[in-house]
């Protein structure tokens, strides 16, 4: 239903993990129709001491990932949407209104004799396990969003780890939170260059300060967090890029 698939790192249970997932769904969850999470959970052969996929098992993991895919995009009954890697294992998610979910996941897994495997089932019409399991956190969201523009940087030549001027701009209920924020601002080191009014009614800010792209994820939290403390939301950043010239 969505091509907005992304992933994060996490901690479950103590455990480093990391979650792909399809974060345009959430605009339409709960999925009316598809009341029943089903799970395919594989027990990895070569995982990395860490628990986390090894780079010696990449190949056939993508392959049996893009076979999950097709399967689903196959059955009108069945969305895929994300899966997890902690502990040796890889936890494929689904949200179905197939009865015979967990049969036909077996014959899928008959192309694969090499894994271990095990399938569940249970009712979740409020479609929990995507939204407080697989969903990123607001926090997890802003470092995805980091990653990307990072990434976009760097593919028109940037060199994130050169300083450049960061801008940034942030949303406030009343006047007196944003300028409440904007002291923080200023004491954090930060240059405020505009204080316009949004159209909804709420009081943003602009602001600036030289930082390294590369190590940009501690900053936006930082913002992130005193802006919720000022009853606010942090809205992200933008810069040029720094693009190294060939010495003649």
């Amino acid at each position: 239903m969505s091509d907005r698939w992304n992933f994060y790192p996490l901690m479950i249970e103590d455990k480093p993990a990391s979650i792909f997932v399809d974060l345009g769904i959430n605009e339409l969850v709960p999925v009316a129709g598809f009341p029943t999470m089903a799970f395919l959970s594989v027990r990895m052969r070569e995982p990395r001491d860490d628990g986390l996929s090894s780079q010696a098992e990449y190949e056939t993991l993508m392959a049996l990932e893009d076979t999950i895919f097709k399967f689903a995009a196959g059955d009108d009954r069945t969305l895929y949407v994300g899966r997890s890697t902690s502990d040796g294992c890889r936890d494929f998610y689904f949200y179905t209104r197939d009865a015979a979910i967990e049969n036909n996941l077996r014959l899928l897994m008959q192309n694969w004799p090499q894994y271990a495997y095990e399938t569940g089932t249970r009712l979740d019409t409020e479609w929990t396990t995507y939204s407080q399991f697989l969903y990123p956190s607001a926090e997890d969201l802003q470092l995805i969003g980091n990653r990307d523009v990072v990434y976009q940087l760097q593919q028109n030549g940037d060199h994130s780890d050169c300083p450049r001027p960061i801008d940034h701009f942030a949303v406030f209920r009343t006047v007196h939170d944003r300028d409440a924020y904007g002291r923080f601002l200023v004491t954090d080191g930060f240059s405020i260059s505009d204080k316009p009014a949004s159209q909804d009614g709420r009081f943003g800010i602009s602001f600036s300060r030289s930082d390294r792209p590369d190590q940009i994820d501690p900053v936006t939290i930082g913002l992130y967090r005193a802006a919720l403390e000022h009853n606010g939301d942090y809205d992200g950043w933008g810069c040029a890029a720094v693009i190294r010239r060939p010495t003649p």
